[in-house]
């Protein structure tokens, strides 16, 4: 019975996933009441118990149970549902010690998408500068013709063609997957408990053999489908129509109906629909939704509670292909059989979303996961890391190991199926096969419980000092003891050793040149704030999402970059913690974090002693456009603004006052050229300040920042766009700087051309200090500094706190366990470390900041200035002792007087 499970729950959700769709209506600016709150308790009990609960231990004013009619009501619950008028109540009940967590009532809604907006075309104006869809972010539905996705995994250049086609040879689809063959031998689907979650079904609906219960749980007093979505996911499933059969028709459903007549739904409205079907025994729940925030706590931690109670949980991975980073939650748990879609030619279907999860970022790294056979036993998923089978270990086969590395991080998942609940009670230990072996050096992070049903096992690599000339594999196996409480009948606890194989590609270290540093670290993606889309020319996609990552929505520069013999590496913690003397260029992309003053600090010098390269590519930020792109967000019960724009812009500026060059808050979109290629310059920033002798690159945009009177003025007058400085590149002390203020022609999701060609000419220079001649042209080196004053620079928002978002505001400076081993728990590398004594600078956060002796605008003379220090030192230092000689002469003197009349006195 469990291969049944396992076969029709994949099938039916393959193509469940086709009928779960996304776009929701802007609400009016008209607020509706505050949102209600989940109080979840430390345990089950009657729904009485826990009113009386609270209301023993809570005030009587300010809050007000409310009561849930529902079937779930006849058995114990772990949580309770209140409206709360005063925010004072919130920290009240978090006090008490039966409450395990307070969180908001999250609203969901559906509805359908026109074509133009399931294929990502712009569909209208925005209104208030941002289109939102109400209610929690849901996955998306895809039908578009002929799309064609960028690159297949780790092969940029891919050819193959996703568009979806009728394959009218086909009488039906269970027979695309051989279901008959299964029907023959008498699975299909009997005395299987179904639970779907959807719209309903109609209790007497023909097309349906064995329609056992249906249940309402919204605020709509009906029980019928009058939407449809539930009746076609249950066709898909048990449907036994002639003209479209599902894949198992004796299947036992049961209906819940979760969403009403408009597609709205609630947090509590799922979890009293779980806690039923928990206490009803399903085997199988089919849940057709998926979304972005992983952040809903109840709601995940009921789906593990789900699993651990050995209901298979079947949900969408989602929608928003062919984009990488985009995986639907609760999909992405790895207790639930998460699925996505395949075309006609079995390859990964245009719109299904793809991997990597971003839950670990930026400190750690989930690879893809693929269950494909299981048995009873403690096993770890994938069970083989192989660097030399590409693309299947995509990105872990792209790029070798080898020493001075920042360590590689591979996240496996441990599958228990001894019990719900297993322990790692002794470390993994790695037994290399031959004395290479000893090369590696790995450090492991783990679950030592792990529940329900799975855990995960990260392994951190890094070649030791020794093996930096090393060339061949590594191969060795990684095991793992896990033990769970004996089964009925046992007295013994169980006990399994599982193991990992690893076959590692190991090369000698690569010259500084070729090694460039990916900050991850200062990236900051929704949830849980507000942050917006980078191109604001996409009109579905309100927020940042996708991870910023190397190995999502810049999957494809990180195989271009590799393909061009460079080795890139990530860094997750602060700009302390990694040794500059070993990269030719730190790489910034699309940054919204702030930088601790000891960052800002470090980089100056690793640029202007080190000699390590910047390259930097911004961000829009104008605080007005900001503004307009409030909506009211109905699952938290407030107004939502950006807390940044697409970069931290003002932070940026912070970090590179000491070199003199700041961005401005022009939001700027046109096309050039440059270097052969047209580029486009989607919503990008403009550069404010930019030294002397440097070489900055001007094209004509249009400034959509500025409000649409002044845009009609400017299209009337017929001056539509203005020279904006966009491209600057410059050396620095021992150092090379490239700015450029737009990073949508890297990044993978929604890009509309690429400036790959760019940044490799751009790596050249600021990695080997070789100049490309239509970049360094004569023509475009600054005689005088370009100097924004600072009120006219991009300030900060002052009305939010920012530190909810933040991983520097407010924290303190550690290095994670991304950075080398050494380094962990440490503040970093500081310049007392690496001998060299800590210049202080002056100013304030607007960019007013000195270098070393020299003011911002005439930072080009740090060429020489950083010889001049030293120097001003040395002829001090030559004063300082011919002062001392001279005195010491005129003491000698006195003494010499004062000893001859003592001597006479005596």
């Amino acid at each position: 019975m469990a291969t049944i499970h396992h076969q029709w729950s994949t099938f039916s959700l393959s193509f469940l996933i086709l009928s779960v769709i996304l776009y929701q209506n802007r609400t009016t600016n008209i607020s509706p009441p505050p949102p209600n709150y989940i109080i979840v308790f430390r345990h089950y009990a009657a729904v009485d118990s826990h009113r009386t609960y609270l209301e023993s231990a809570l005030r009587p004013e300010g809050w007000r149970w409310i009561p849930r009619q529902n079937p779930a009501a006849q058995f114990p619950t772990d949580f309770g549902l209140v409206a709360i008028e005063d925010s004072g109540v919130v920290d009240e009940i978090r006090k008490l010690g039966s409450v395990k967590y307070v969180s908001l009532d999250m609203s969901y809604k559906r509805s359908l998408m026109t074509k133009d907006q399931r294929c990502n075309k712009k569909v209208g104006a925005f209104e208030n500068g941002t289109k939102h869809r109400r209610g929690k972010i849901i996955t998306a539905m895809s039908f578009c013709e002929a799309e064609e996705d960028e690159e297949s995994v780790g092969n940029h250049s891919s050819s193959v063609k996703w568009g979806r086609e009728l394959m009218m040879q086909r009488s039906q689809v269970t027979s695309m997957f051989g279901t008959e063959d299964l029907w023959a031998k008498g699975y299909t689907g009997a005395k299987v408990k179904m639970a779907i979650f959807d719209t309903g079904i109609q209790a007497d609906h023909p097309h349906f053999r064995n329609i056992k219960e249906c249940t309402n749980w919204t605020n709509e007093d009906k029980l019928n489908d009058n939407h449809g979505h539930g009746t076609f996911v249950a066709g898909v499933i048990a449907g036994v129509n002639s003209e479209c059969l599902g894949f198992a028709p004796d299947v036992e459903i049961y209906a819940f109906r979760v969403f009403t007549d408009a597609q709205v739904t609630y947090t509590s409205w799922f979890l009293d629909a779980f806690n039923y079907a928990i206490a009803t025994n399903m085997d199988v729940l089919n849940l057709s939704l998926g979304g972005r925030d992983y952040l809903d706590l109840p709601f995940v931690e009921k789906i593990w509670e789900i699993s651990a109670n050995n209901i298979i949980m079947v949900s969408a991975i989602g929608n928003n292909g062919p984009f990488y980073g985009t995986l639907n939650n609760p999909a992405d748990q790895s207790d639930v059989i998460g699925v996505g879609g395949i075309d006609y030619s079995d390859h990964i279907a245009s719109f299904s979303s793809r991997g990597m999860s971003t839950w670990e970022l930026p400190h750690g790294l989930a690879s893809y996961e693929i269950l494909k056979s299981y048995k009873p036993r403690t096993s770890i998923f994938p069970s083989v890391l192989d660097y030399t089978d590409c693309p299947y270990t995509w990105p872990f086969c792209r790029q070798p190991l080898y020493a001075g590395a920042m360590p590689v991080i591979f996240n496996a998942t441990i599958l228990n199926g001894m019990g719900v609940i297993g322990y790692v009670e002794s470390p993994p230990t790695w037994h290399p096969f031959d004395e290479e072996g000893n090369l590696l050096s790995i450090h492991f992070t783990y679950s030592e419980i792990i529940w329900p049903w799975t855990g995960y096992l990260a392994l951190h690599m890094q070649i030791k000092e020794e093996g930096a000339q090393f060339s061949g594999k590594i191969e060795g196996n990684v095991t793992l003891e896990v033990s769970s409480p004996p089964a009925q009948g046992e007295k013994d606890p169980r006990v399994s050793i599982c193991v990992l194989q690893l076959k590692l590609n190991v090369v000698p270290t690569p010259q500084r040149s070729k090694r460039i540093l990916w900050d991850q670290f200062h990236n900051i993606k929704y949830p849980p704030g507000y942050i917006p889309r980078d191109s604001l020319d996409v009109p579905n996609e309100t927020f940042d999402w996708n991870g910023d990552h190397l190995h999502t929505n810049f999957h494809i520069m990180f195989n271009i970059l590799r393909d061009a013999g460079y080795y890139i590496e990530t860094l997750g913690s602060p700009l302390t913690c990694f040794d500059a003397r070993h990269y030719g260029t730190l790489l910034l992309v699309d940054l919204e974090d702030e930088y601790f003053p000891e960052e800002i600090e470090k980089l100056r010098d690793d640029v202007v002693n080190t000699g390590l390269g910047l390259a930097v590519f911004a961000e829009w930020y104008n605080v007005d456009s900001m503004a307009n792109m409030s909506f009211f967000y109905d699952i938290t019960g407030s107004w939502w603004t950006p807390v940044t724009g697409g970069a931290n812009i003002p932070a940026l500026n912070d970090l590179l006052a000491p070199f003199g060059i700041a961005f401005g808050d022009k939001i700027l979109n046109g096309d050039f050229s440059l270097l052969g290629e047209r580029i486009r310059y989607a919503s990008g920033t403009i550069i404010a300040r930019f030294p002397r002798g440097g070489y900055l690159h001007s094209f004509p945009f249009l400034d959509s920042s500025k409000s649409e009177a002044t845009q009609s003025l400017l299209l009337t007058s017929g001056s539509t766009k203005a020279d904006s400085p966009i491209l600057g590149l410059m050396a620095m002390g021992e150092g090379r700087i490239a700015v450029y203020g737009d990073s949508n022609c890297l990044d993978s999701s929604h890009m509309m051309t690429n400036c790959f060609t760019l940044l490799r000419k751009i790596l050249d220079f600021t990695s080997e200090d070789v100049r490309d001649p239509t970049l360094f042209s004569d023509s475009i080196k600054q005689d005088s500094s370009l100097y924004e004053a600072d009120n006219r620079l991009p300030s900060r928002r002052t009305d939010i706190n920012f530190s909810a978002y933040s991983a520097i505001v407010g924290k303190e400076l550690i290095c994670g366990t991304d950075t080398r081993f050494e380094m962990w728990g440490t503040k970093g590398y500081s310049l007392q470390v690496r001998g060299r004594p800590i210049i202080k600078g002056k100013g304030d956060s607007t960019g007013n900041s000195y270098l070393g002796l020299f003011y911002e605008r005439d930072a080009p003379m740090l060429v020489v200035g950083h010889w001049l220090v030293p120097f001003v030192f040395a002829v001090t230092g030559i004063l300082l002792l011919s002062f001392w000689h001279i005195r010491q002469k005129r003491h000698r003197r006195r003494d010499g007087s004062s000893s001859s009349i003592l001597t006479y006195e005596v």
